[in-house]
């Protein structure tokens, strides 16, 4: 129990960041629990808030939370209305005060907490300007949109990078594993995966297409960075599309199922027998 009691100030810290948000927000609530008279706005942005924190801070509802993810748990804090509540205790405090000046120093002390209590996102090394509306890779919509089937929702293998963006993009393709396999706290555990990503200089098709098979991949999307150590061909797949960087292979057996079936689209129907073709 010492231990969870510990954990939780740590997540405490990680909350906070590099700010003093948490050491805000209970000086508001002390201010506000003070001062306030309004039954309304003290269920909402009192009893409820300290209710919530008191919660959060429980040595046995942590023990339990971190049971469920350790890694995690500080994310609990996010609920508590933190920003809302020391805004609204800015806001009474001005008001409480008799003269102008008086109102000025508490909006330039608040200006000058914000403003040194935070940093400016977009100096962050992760934010990037953005190429479309979705915010992601344009390779990530154009990967999407070209293994998309008006008739069918295939499954498709994925190159590591493009899986934390591709579901917030499409619906439409199933993958067998998704952004929880390259998280390690998760400690999730794919062949194909290994097989994919084992090697970062290349692919081993036979290995590849084997271990696709194995999970019932129509597509195999595969980074043109990479060597191959024999080929896709070989396997009996053939290069259906080559998009921004990824060449993305349909297996033979599936295409031929699925046309029988009526399933596949014109455009990969007249690319699969020009494969043929060339066979």
């Amino acid at each position: 129990m010492i231990q969870t009691i510990g954990a939780v100030f740590e997540d405490i810290v990680l909350y906070n960041g590099k700010s003093i948000l948490f050491l805000l927000f209970l000086a508001a609530l002390v201010f506000l629990w003070s001062v306030e008279k309004n039954k309304g706005v003290r269920t909402v942005l009192l009893y409820l808030p300290a209710a919530e924190a008191a919660i959060f801070v429980c040595p046995l509802y942590a023990w339990v939370g971190m049971k469920i993810d350790k890694a995690i748990y500080y994310r609990v804090f996010w609920a508590l209305p933190a920003g809302v509540l020391v805004c609204y205790a800015l806001v009474t405090l001005m008001a409480r005060m008799d003269t102008f000046k008086g109102r000025i120093a508490v909006f330039v002390m608040a200006l000058a907490v914000i403003c040194l209590n935070g940093r400016l996102v977009y100096t962050n090394s992760l934010h990037f300007r953005a190429s479309n509306a979705y915010h992601i890779p344009s390779q990530v919509i154009d990967v999407a949109e070209a293994l998309k089937l008006d008739n069918y929702k295939p499954i498709a293998v994925l190159p590591a990078e493009l899986l934390p963006f591709f579901r917030q993009y499409s619906g439409d393709v199933f993958t067998p594993y998704g952004r929880n396999v390259i998280e390690p706290q998760w400690h999730f555990e794919n062949e194909l995966y290994d097989a994919m990503e084992g090697n970062p200089n290349e692919y081993d098709a036979a290995e590849v297409a084997r271990c696709a098979r194995d999970e019932h991949c129509v597509y195999v999307v595969l980074s043109s960075a990479k060597q191959i150590n024999g080929s896709m061909e070989e396997q009996n797949y053939f290069l259906l599309n080559f998009v921004q960087g990824y060449c993305i292979y349909m297996d033979y057996n599936y295409y031929e199922v699925l046309k029988d079936q009526n399933l596949l689209d014109a455009d990969v129907i007249e690319r699969g027998n020009a494969a043929a073709e060339m066979k």
